[in-house]
């Protein structure tokens, strides 16, 4: 141990200061270094964020959009479906005709009307106690339209007893179908 501290002491004192230079240099480069890759972590990480985000935003602005134009597809087509029916209850055309203009109403379809149902079930569930209102009065129509259908196939073509539960049904679906549109351009997509 003794021939240590000799060998140390006849080292001179100017190495003695570039070694410590050395080293002090080399852990103040160490340090900057790990604070660097650090902040460009953390930069990388918030810009990720972001991008992730603007993505996330301009994929449910697409599928609003999309949802837009198909709502109003469909419910114009669910609204104008029943006009055969309310003529047949008041009388104006037959019970076949009205089935020939709905058969031809049919295959004009240029939508899928379930990927409304996706869309909202997927992407915008705050809506669906606004489409599922509009899907009840669908089926009270459809309930009454197939009632009037019973009854008129015995040959009581009166349906005069039917248009008076039909219509106020009818008007208040035109009514959502029309009002649908400003939820949709209410709904709030921030991802």
């Amino acid at each position: 141990m003794k021939d240590y501290i000799d060998l140390l002491q006849r080292i001179p004192s100017q190495a003695w200061v570039v070694l410590i230079t050395a080293i002090l240099t080399s852990a103040l480069t160490l340090i900057s270094v790990w604070l660097t890759n650090r902040s460009n972590n953390q930069r990388l990480k918030i810009q990720l964020d972001h991008e992730r985000k603007k993505r996330n935003e301009e994929l449910l602005r697409d599928r609003l959009e999309e949802l837009y134009v198909l709502s109003n597809k469909f419910l114009d087509r669910l609204v104008s479906r029943y006009v055969p029916y309310r003529a047949v209850m008041m009388g104006q055309i037959s019970y076949d005709q009205a089935l020939d203009m709905a058969l031809e109403h049919g295959s004009k379809r240029d939508f899928e009307p379930h990927r409304v149902t996706m869309l909202i079930d997927l992407y915008f569930p705050s809506i669906k106690p606004d489409f599922q209102e509009i899907l009840t009065i669908r089926d009270k129509l459809n309930n009454i339209v197939e009632c009037h259908k019973e009854q008129y196939k015995t040959g009581d073509t009166d349906g005069s007893e039917w248009l008076t539960l039909f219509q106020p049904l009818f008007e208040e679906l035109a009514k959502k179908a029309n009002s649908f549109n400003k939820v949709i351009t209410n709904v709030k997509y921030n991802a």
